[in-house]
């Protein structure tokens, strides 16, 4: 019994993924000392991976990631295709689109309906949150669209 924690602990350490919690989005209340930011800066130039979609856990090596350019335009992967467009941002606002991806077919059903799950979340994005723990997409409604890490 005492090698469950051990690998446990031995698999959170090889995939920090797996720690990062998504649930609801982090209050964003101003303090520095929390790491909790609506800057801009803190979500481009970076390769985000989607840890979960609208709460459904994304499997880790699925293939879909999403990185914003400070100036406007954001790009990724979906597992099967890649995509791009403009992003427009400003302190806790982002709007991505409208995207344009390539077009191909996925042999695996699952890949194909994972990828509309990631553009339709992707398309309700109205908002930001970033902590050290990762990066939340919301919706208009505040509603957590995509967790990323």
């Amino acid at each position: 019994m005492r090698l469950l924690p051990l690998t446990i602990a031995a698999t959170l350490a090889l995939h920090p993924a797996l720690v990062l919690a998504c649930g609801p989005a982090p209050v964003f209340d101003g303090d520095p000392a929390t790491g909790v930011s609506v800057s801009v800066g803190r979500i481009t130039d970076v390769i985000w991976v989607p840890l979960e979609i609208d709460g459904v856990p994304v499997p880790e090596g699925a293939g879909l990631s999403l990185s914003v350019s400070f100036d406007g335009m954001v790009e990724g992967t979906t597992g099967c295709n890649r995509f791009a467009g403009p992003a427009e941002m400003d302190a806790g606002e982002l709007v991505l689109g409208p995207l344009a991806a390539t077009e191909m077919a996925c042999p695996e059903p699952g890949k194909m309906e994972r990828e509309a799950a990631w553009m339709k979340a992707l398309g309700e994005v109205r908002g930001f949150i970033v902590s050290p723990k990762g990066l939340w997409l919301t919706r208009e409604d505040g509603s957590v669209a995509v967790c990323l890490g």
